[in-house]
């Protein structure tokens, strides 16, 4: 019983992530990350504010997380379903709203947690090369979750060596290094996912009286 529920949240996830649409939508949230990073050379921030607290940051995600899932749904529900049928991946249903808080109040921990450490150790440069590994391992445990989609074991690869090579550009400040690292991993993602679903739409042609709309 355990074995036959394992395969079938696998062939749920496959089925979930085989038509490219979510790697678009993180591509594109990736992307303004990178024109948030980007922006910071433009504009400074507040005084004696560290970017990586600047509540401009922590605006950009929560908007971008929200908009981000409505763009997979709303793609999802005129692209997918009329093709291949209805499949909901939904991962919040048996998460409260105290686990949420919980969730949201160690993701700001951590960035603190970041914080105090670049301040240790005089740098920041080592930044994107950490989140290209983290990004890498989250990565290659979808493709191992997943049914064996193997295009995320190269988004995983990607990460890390685009990570650490930004890290290693001299005179590339750490948020110079962060706009180039999500810039270009985004579009990798939004490139790559436009491919796959393309190929999906070839393969599964809208059934017969079946509208896009």
């Amino acid at each position: 019983m355990d074995q036959s529920y394992h395969e079938i949240q696998q062939r749920i996830r496959h089925y979930w992530f085989k038509d490219g649409i979510g790697e678009v939508a993180v591509g594109w949230l990736f992307i303004a990350l990178a024109l948030y990073f980007a922006g910071h050379r433009v504009v400074s921030p507040a005084p004696n504010v560290p970017l990586y607290l600047n509540l401009g940051l922590f605006l950009v995600l929560a908007v971008g997380l929200v908009l981000t899932r409505k763009l997979i749904s709303v793609l999802k529900m005129h692209i997918t379903y009329p093709r291949t049928g209805y499949v909901e991946y939904y991962l919040e249903a048996s998460v409260s709203l105290p686990a949420k808080i919980a969730i949201w109040t160690l993701g700001i921990l951590f960035v603190v947690l970041l914080v105090a450490v670049g301040r240790w150790v005089g740098t920041f440069q080592w930044i994107p090369a950490f989140l290209g590994l983290i990004f890498g391992v989250v990565l290659f445990v979808l493709q191992r979750t997943a049914s064996g989609l193997m295009r995320f074991n190269y988004h995983a690869v990607v990460s890390v060596l685009l990570g650490g090579g930004v890290s290693l550009v001299d005179g590339f400040t750490a948020q110079y290094s962060l706009s180039w690292y999500y810039g270009i991993f985004g579009g990798w993602l939004v490139v790559w996912g436009i491919g796959v679903l393309a190929r999906y739409l070839r393969e599964n042609p809208l059934p017969e009286g079946g509208s896009d709309e």
